[in-house]
């Protein structure tokens, strides 16, 4: 997942289309989980392992041009609960290396052995 709108030696092979995920999250057990840091960091690694999965199940290998446009974040610690919504968005593709792009046509078929079957 890059800001980026282009991977330094990539090529685009494919546009999968836009990513545009909203994620909630709430708990009533703030202080166990860490409190506010260990929250947020837990749910910020969650919405990026969830739309690396998803990007994955569209065949995608990359998300370009990724942003998280909103993170709204509510506390209430005299209950020891807290809440947070996040938006983020990107555009999923599929991206090969120009080496490995170069490698690809070039495949060459070749036989070994002047026979078709077992002798």
């Amino acid at each position: 997942m890059t800001p980026l709108s282009f991977l330094p030696g990539t090529r685009l092979i494919k546009y999968l289309g836009i990513i545009n995920m909203f994620f909630i999250r709430e708990t009533t057990s703030l202080r166990e989980e860490g409190g506010v840091s260990g929250f947020l960091h837990t749910f910020i690694a969650e919405v990026f392992a969830m739309v690396r999965a998803h990007v994955a199940a569209l065949g995608g290998n990359a998300v370009v041009s990724y942003s998280m446009k909103e993170c709204v974040f509510m506390e209430n610690p005299n209950k020891n609960q807290a809440q947070c919504l996040i938006n983020v968005s990107g555009d999923a593709v599929v991206f090969v290396r120009d080496t490995d792009q170069e490698a690809t046509p070039t495949l060459i078929h070749t036989s070994c052995g002047g026979t078709d079957g077992p002798t």
